[in-house]
């Protein structure tokens, strides 16, 4: 591998470990607590993602799995609100609600959180396709 592809690959290891810290720990201070038989098993993420581990356990189910919690949750707060911030980027400045905010920010923190193990992931099978064609040179 080359030092640029390395370089890139460190940066976006970096991004997957500082976004899933800070989603466990929004998600504490946000209040949200787990509900049905996952409880368990997202605690169990979210401790991970806050010890800066488990990564490589982490895939799409398992980020939809956190995604679908918080949109839970949210739209039992406010109906329809965890639908559109799941989704797309919600404008907070006129909304007086401080617990609502809390909630869109930790939905907008899930995506960032998505979106950058989704590009780690992509890299990552970049990288090995290359390997593999080049192989075959």
């Amino acid at each position: 591998m080359d030092e640029q592809t390395e370089r890139e690959t460190h940066e976006l290891v970096l991004a997957v470990i500082f976004q899933g810290r800070l989603l466990a720990q929004e998600w504490r201070e946000v209040g949200l607590v787990p509900h049905g038989t996952n409880k368990p098993f997202v605690l169990g993420l979210l401790d991970s993602l806050d010890e800066r581990k488990g990564l490589d356990d982490m895939d799409e189910e398992r980020i939809e799995l956190l995604g679908d919690q918080i949109r839970r949750f949210t739209n039992r707060y406010c109906e329809g609100l965890g639908d559109r911030a799941l989704e797309q980027h919600v404008e907070t400045e006129h909304i007086f609600d401080v617990k609502a905010i809390n909630l869109i920010n930790l939905a907008c923190r899930w995506r960032q959180f998505r979106n950058v193990q989704r590009a780690l992931k992509d890299k990552i099978a970049a990288i090995r396709e290359t390997e593999r064609v080049l192989a075959q040179a």
